[in-house]
């Protein structure tokens, strides 16, 4: 961490140099956020070197979904943070919440005002996009990330696999873990409790894979409901069914037994990288590699990972929050934070920083060989993500329990979206 901040320090040196000063006194904005561990040396080397400006550091939410349903709850009673960090699949929704209430804050102004080049010299169009709305830029993604396997190579090896000839194929993939566990001593082969995050970001992986869509065209049900649905459904309930897999209703006790050196494959963001590092120590030789897509010509994952949102009213407070938004997203700051963090930085000129660092720790190239598969994390309409995931969520659970079958799976799903995409 002494690291992060004596780095970023000097970013924010360089930065504030061009940074507008204002006449009053500093503008102080309330930045809400969920809980980052790295996140605070950020804040603190930015607040060191601009006087200008003044980052209130809020309470951060638990996660993405609790964040988003707080900030939405702020904008209705005024008590919403000047700036949010809020997950892609967020964004839409406040965006139309804000623009129900003509409080919308688009950032083409800001954009247009760096001078010609600036985007394409800075930020990709795939990654802009993620954080776009009808077109329109609301956020500037901050934090990007594909999901990865991450894999024990001794238990790997040992059942007589290979980390660098890993299964692309999921019926692969439960093959290897099946092997795992004839090892014995308690080593299980692979953990993926799909239904086991407040948010669908694993089930939208599995169904992406598929080359399928969240919802059909006119957002009157699923997506998926065809053969490549069936088999998205039945390579999830195999990998739990035909592995023995304890399937969790979070993912904290299958990150432990994997830390402990027991599990040989779990599913997660490259965020997990660095801390999984530290934790893991010299136990065994921690490796990622890629997500096997079901279909692989026409398969894709989505995009996790969040962006900066001006929420703002107050027109001193906008500009200074672009200041912090650019200071954010800047080559130097990202470079930085994809060190700490583990996530794919946003900024494309930040690879000159890190082409050192990747060639020593080939765990961080994983996500970045998975670019061309990448998919906006999507987004339900009227934000009815957590209605839908309230009735999908244990649908999952009894799947990969092996309770139900997938054909009743797909038929619960199909009612339960139906009737809420009948009431948004």
């Amino acid at each position: 961490m002494l690291e992060l901040k004596t780095t970023l320090v000097a970013t924010a040196t360089f930065l504030s140099l061009a940074f507008p000063a204002w006449a009053d006194a500093p503008v102080t904005l309330k930045f809400y956020h969920p809980q980052l561990p790295w996140i605070g040396g950020v804040i603190e080397s930015f607040n060191a070197t601009h006087k200008d400006v003044v980052i209130e550091d809020q309470a951060p939410a638990e996660n993405y979904s609790t964040g988003d349903q707080n900030v939405i709850r702020g904008l209705m009673t005024d008590t919403a943070p000047d700036v949010y960090l809020a997950s892609y699949s967020g964004v839409p929704s406040l965006a139309s919440i804000l623009k129900d209430r003509k409080a919308e804050v688009s950032l083409g102004k800001y954009i247009q005002q760096e001078g010609n080049g600036w985007v394409e010299q800075n930020y990709s169009d795939a990654l802009l996009s993620l954080a776009k709305v009808g077109g329109e830029q609301y956020a500037m993604p901050f934090t990007a990330s594909l999901p990865i396997v991450y894999v024990n190579k001794e238990l790997i090896e040992r059942a007589g696999g290979s980390v660098d000839q890993f299964p692309t194929t999921w019926d692969g993939v439960i093959e290897l873990a099946q092997k795992i566990n004839k090892l014995g001593d308690g080593n299980i082969g692979i953990n993926f409790s799909v239904g086991g995050l407040s948010d669908d970001w694993f089930w939208q992986m599995v169904v992406m894979a598929s080359g399928n869509s969240m919802l059909n065209a006119d957002a009157t049900g699923i997506g998926f409901d065809n053969d490549a649905g069936m088999e998205a459904l039945r390579i999830t309930q195999d990998m739990a069914v035909k592995t023995d897999m304890t399937v969790y209703a979070t993912p904290e006790p299958a990150t432990q037994q994997f830390l402990a050196g027991k599990i040989g494959m779990v599913i997660e963001s490259p965020s997990e990288i660095v801390g999984y590092g530290k934790a893991i120590g010299d136990r065994f030789t921690m490796r990622t590699v890629k997500f096997p897509l079901i279909d692989a010509q026409n398969g894709g994952l989505p995009a996790g990972g969040a962006a900066l949102m001006i929420l703002a009213q107050d027109a001193k407070k906008q500009d200074a929050a672009w200041e912090f938004i650019k200071y954010m997203t800047s080559a130097e700051t990202q470079a930085t934070v994809s060190k700490a963090s583990g996530y794919m930085p946003t900024n494309k000129q930040a690879a000159d920083f890190l082409k050192d660092f990747y060639a020593v720790n080939p765990n961080f190239m994983t996500a970045f060989r998975e670019m061309d598969a990448a998919k906006p994390w999507f987004a339900y309409p009227n934000n009815t993500a957590d209605d839908v995931w309230k009735g999908v969520a244990p649908v999952i659970d009894q799947l990969q329990r092996g309770k139900i079958s997938p054909q009743d799976a797909l038929a619960k799903m199909r009612d339960h979206v139906a009737s809420v995409m009948a009431n948004k």
